[in-house]
């Protein structure tokens, strides 16, 4: 360790922490991540886990900087430490709220109470709770939430506000060091302890996901490794080995980390299970490696690229997602052309550009000066021009002018269709998009050309997409028996079929299996739902889901229908290749064209219908 850092004496440490382009390096690889994933996450599948690098990287170097203040001057000024980070994000983040709340009243106006409600969190720093308190999925892409993102954000302020002022009574009260390392430590593990209770499998993981209290553990990881590793002691002519040390654990650990933004899968259980703790752990070697003024992965990560994005990776992050949620808002997830992913690479870096010129830096620079005008050049009236456009529509929309054109489009939708049900509609289907064959008062009369089977009565388990196709089917198979609900997965169908359907167990029976959107599943989990059915005809409908899974999913049901002589594929996903018109645009759920397709597909496989192509 003497090897590596400077004597703590006074004399020896610089009064202010000198910049380190390295960990701009480590901001633009995490903010990538982010991007590549918010854009496709079958292309990277842990990029998620950039926001945990920029928690560990946060806690890092506010802690470092209140090091140094409070061992040069004896005490921290709050009063200046949250003026600058003031400063620093809540132009930038109010720039683009009140951007986007502007934009969904003139593109999406439908939702314009629900971005309304996410603005004033957002202006708040509360987004993560609330996003807890409605039960939000982050990891549900498809959803309109243009801020949704802003919850890392919020984490972030709030460690701000309340860090500092722990820091400031352990230091007079504990004084030592080692000692604070310790508390803090013990604090992370607290963190930790909590993320691990209050995660049970099949849950929604947003609430751990979300919750300060469940990711205080990686900030305060950040916090001791500057109590560890401080930036301001560090040599700069070490001697060889240890040079070469540091980089070696370094490129290690990069390499690691690259490995888990390729591989980790955001709904895995081990990483709620400490897992974020670990991933934070190794990002700790690289942080150290990187801020070390000697070391040669210090200079290829301050390499000129990497520089760029790093110093701009606050407003790559904060426009991403809202450029994304807009513009795939108009195609179909998972067929989503080319030219859509470029054209959000260009809108985020040129929204991202001028956030860092005209928005980020002067006021980081000037403060609120930044607004002062001390003479009205035309400069200056542009400028006042600019600002007024943006906030008094901005205001408005706060205010709840434009509310009446806000709807309830989710509240709404089927959550279930049981033909079991004494209510035949346990939740009123409310269809997408142009879906208007339900209408307000029943469905709809069969058209002219739709055959009716009479004397068939088929049983259909399925998720939601089966509730899309519930209504549709029944019309034409009047005595089928249809249970589809809302995010059921593969393992929940035997609990079911045990309860209410063993009795499907006899030749000639029919059973059309429909799952697989919700998640993945194994081999032994589909065999058990095939043998409960005994002797019955069985017919899985394999699925188009723009997830990781989808190719796995498929090849088991494919694989099974091969191996038993009573189960045959429904070949829904070969059915809707390249018809972007079957489905919403989550590329997921239908329109009525993929409703009339998918039944279709159904009865053909099972026979009833010839094919005629």
């Amino acid at each position: 360790m003497n090897n590596l850092k400077r004597s703590s004496g006074n004399n020896n440490s610089p009064k202010k922490m000198n910049y380190m382009p390295g960990l701009d390096g480590l901001r633009a690889i995490a903010v990538l991540g982010i991007i590549i994933y918010h854009l496709n996450k079958q292309w990277l599948a842990g990029g998620f886990l950039g926001v945990d690098t920029f928690f560990v990287i946060s806690g890092y170097l506010i802690t470092s900087l209140l090091l140094i203040e409070y061992k040069k001057n004896g005490r921290i000024d709050l009063k200046k430490f949250w003026y600058r980070r003031i400063k620093r994000l809540i132009p930038a983040m109010v720039f683009v709220v009140s951007i986007v709340t502007i934009i969904t009243l003139i593109l999406q106006r439908d939702e314009i109470i629900r971005v309304k409600q996410d603005a004033f969190a957002a202006l708040f720093y509360v987004s993560n709770w609330w996003y807890i308190a409605k039960d939000v999925n982050y990891f549900d892409q498809f959803s309109f939430e243009p801020m949704k993102h802003l919850w890392s954000l919020a984490i972030e302020e709030q460690f701000y506000l309340f860090f500092p002022l722990v820091l400031i009574l352990l230091l007079r009260k504990v004084k030592k060091p080692k000692q604070i390392t310790l508390i803090f430590w013990v604090i992370s593990l607290v963190s930790l302890l909590a993320m691990v209770l209050l995660t049970h499998p099949g849950m929604n993981f947003s609430r751990v996901y979300f919750g300060t209290d469940t990711r205080l553990q990686t900030l305060l990881l950040g916090v001791i490794l500057a109590f560890v590793w401080p930036p301001n002691r560090l040599k700069k002519d070490p001697p060889l080995a240890v040079r070469s040390l540091v980089d070696i654990v370094g490129v290690i650990a990069l390499a690691i980390l690259i490995c888990l933004f390729i591989y980790v899968d955001d709904q895995s259980y081990w990483i709620y299970n400490g897992g974020f703790y670990l991933i934070s752990g190794i990002t700790l070697f690289l942080i150290a490696s990187i801020v070390h003024p000697s070391g040669l992965l210090a200079r290829f990560m301050g390499n000129p690229i990497f520089v760029y994005l790093g110093k701009r990776s606050y407003g790559l992050y904060l426009w991403h997602f809202p450029v994304i949620i807009f513009t795939h808002r108009y195609f179909v997830a998972g067929q989503i052309p080319v030219y859509v992913y470029l054209i959000d690479l260009l809108l985020t870096v040129g929204m991202a550009e001028f956030s860092y010129r005209y928005v980020e830096t002067p006021f980081r620079k000037k403060g609120f000066k930044a607004l002062s005008v001390q003479k009205w050049t035309k400069g200056a009236v542009v400028r006042w021009i600019l600002i007024l456009l943006i906030l008094i529509p901005f205001i408005l929309i706060l205010a709840g002018l434009f509310d009446k054109y806000g709807k309830d489009t989710v509240g709404d939708k089927a959550t279930q269709f049981d033909t079991n049900s004494i209510d035949k509609y346990v939740v009123r289907p409310i269809p997408y998009g142009k879906m208007d064959f339900l209408g307000n008062g029943g469905g709809k009369e069969p058209e002219e050309n739709t055959e009716v089977y009479e004397d068939e009565k088929p049983l259909l388990i399925g998720d939601s997409v089966m509730v899309d196709i519930g209504e549709y089917f029944k019309e034409s198979v009047p005595r089928s028996v249809i249970d589809g609900k809302v995010g059921r997965n593969m393992y929940q169908a035997k609990p079911l079929i045990d309860s209410q359907y063993s009795h499907y167990n006899q030749k000639g029976d029919k059973v059309i299996i429909e799952l697989g959107t919700n998640g993945d599943f194994d081999k032994n989990q589909l065999d058990s739902v095939i043998d409960s059915f005994g002797k019955a005809d069985i017919y899985l409908v394999n699925t188009r889901v723009p997830r990781s899974y989808e190719k796995h999913v498929n090849q088991l049901m494919k694989e099974a229908a091969e191996k038993h002589k009573n189960v045959k594929l429904v070949d829904w996903y070969s059915r809707s290749a390249g018809h972007t018109e079957y489905f919403a645009p989550d590329g997921i759920h239908l329109e009525y064209s993929g409703v009339k397709a998918l039944s279709d597909e159904i009865i053909k496989t099972m026979g009833l219908k010839k094919d005629k192509d």
